[in-house]
């Protein structure tokens, strides 16, 4: 693999995130929030905003770390997921607001698979679950996770071959934090 290849993809990676969010009109007129997504699963960036008081879409772009930590894998992959959360139940507390979200959405990424050799290209359908703590000092906490179905293509004794993406289910109870300032 040339050296020059992982950085080009995470080029496109970043290019592909800022693309979908222009191309969402009221991402600047609800509240927008940034800040830092971490998980076993991996670490990067997010950017969430707030479509109505009851709605709001979340881009998370991160480095997906599986075969790492148990070193099959010296790189990680990356990964694109979006989730349209909606409000199930609020609870208004003195110093912050505490909000319960469910949503489905979608991922992608370049990312190394369950049993696989190589990484692939993977594409999934999610859902989501979120409790996001929202602070009067315009910082959010958010522990969530994500349950993804979907699948990965990748290359088996010279054929490239499609198969369901594995870890987008055995991970899906491994949780994310997310810290967001909110705009």
């Amino acid at each position: 693999m040339n050296k020059t290849e992982p950085a080009v993809k995470a080029r496109i990676g970043i290019f592909l995130f800022i693309t979908l969010l222009a191309m969402q009109p009221k991402a600047f007129a609800g509240g927008l929030s940034a800040g830092i997504f971490n998980s076993y699963k991996g670490f990067g960036i997010s950017i969430d905003y707030a479509a109505t008081q009851d709605i709001y879409n979340s881009y998370n772009l991160y480095a997906d770390v599986y075969g790492m930590y148990n070193g099959k894998s010296r790189n990680a992959g990356i990964k694109l997921a979006y989730l349209h959360y909606n409000k199930l139940a609020t609870i208004d507390a003195k110093y912050a607001r505490y909000d319960l979200y469910l949503g489905p959405g979608a991922s992608t990424g370049y990312v190394l698979d369950h049993g696989a050799d190589k990484r692939g290209i993977m594409l999934t359908a999610n859902l989501g679950l979120a409790f996001r703590a929202c602070f009067k000092m315009n910082l959010d906490l958010e522990a969530g996770m994500c349950a993804e179905l979907g699948f990965i293509s990748g290359e088996s004794e010279g054929k490239t071959r499609i198969k369901m993406y594995q870890n987008g289910l055995m991970q899906a109870l491994i949780p994310t934090l997310k810290i967001m300032y909110n705009f």
